[in-house]
């Protein structure tokens, strides 16, 4: 089971969610990390944010993925617009 850890800035952004986004994102993290490879989730080319993004809805879980020490490194959630990968 890979353990998943948030930088400041993914935590800002699930605490300002409102409770019902907040919860769906909790339970796509739990099953983060079950399988942080499976579906929802894809690997990011060129995108200086992240090297993986898991959709929950109009919401992006960005995050680094560790293998060796099995970590998921959650580094923003955003919404899904024109910036989401800058």
């Amino acid at each position: 089971m890979y353990r998943v850890i948030f930088s400041r800035r993914a935590e800002k952004a699930f605490l300002s969610l409102p409770d019902k986004e907040a919860g769906r994102v909790k339970e796509s993290l739990e099953k983060l990390k079950e399988d942080p490879t499976g579906h929802g989730t894809t690997k990011l080319e060129n995108a200086p944010v992240a090297s993986d993004r898991h959709r929950v809805g109009d919401l992006r879980i960005l995050f680094d993925l560790d293998n060796e020490n099995q970590v998921v490194e959650v580094l923003d959630i955003r919404k899904r617009d024109e910036h989401t990968y800058k």
